[in-house]
């Protein structure tokens, strides 16, 4: 009985480790990024994002793969785009591909003040 009950707590243990690890995963983009000080990009982590520019913002769908990031914009006067990225502390870098000029473009992560105090 007491083995039992031991072997079904260990299997419930472990359902709730891996449920905890899977949940709640944030990618490496998560967060603002700010490219110019008038264009900036703000990913949720979750597939959902916008390009923030002074006078409008474009909400787009993300998706991850290896080091690519695609970017599908929900306004089709926005053009959907692929980009090669790395991330490096506080940098994060873009490499154009398709939909793109093929330029290299720095942003710097925004940090909220309210949660760095």
């Amino acid at each position: 009985m007491i083995v039992s009950l031991l072997a079904l707590l260990f299997v419930v243990l472990i359902i709730v480790l891996i449920c905890k690890g899977c949940s709640g995963r944030i990618d490496a983009l998560a967060g603002k990024w700010d490219f110019d000080g008038t264009t900036a990009y703000e990913f949720d982590g979750k597939g959902s994002g916008a390009m923030l520019l002074t006078l409008a913002d474009y909400d787009f769908t993300y998706e991850i793969k290896d080091n690519q990031l695609y970017i599908d914009f929900v306004n089709e006067s926005a053009h959907d785009a692929t980009y090669e990225f790395s991330v490096k502390g506080d940098t994060l870098i873009l490499i154009g591909g398709e939909g793109t000029i093929g330029g290299t473009y720095e942003l710097t992560k925004v940090h909220d003040k309210k949660a760095d105090k």
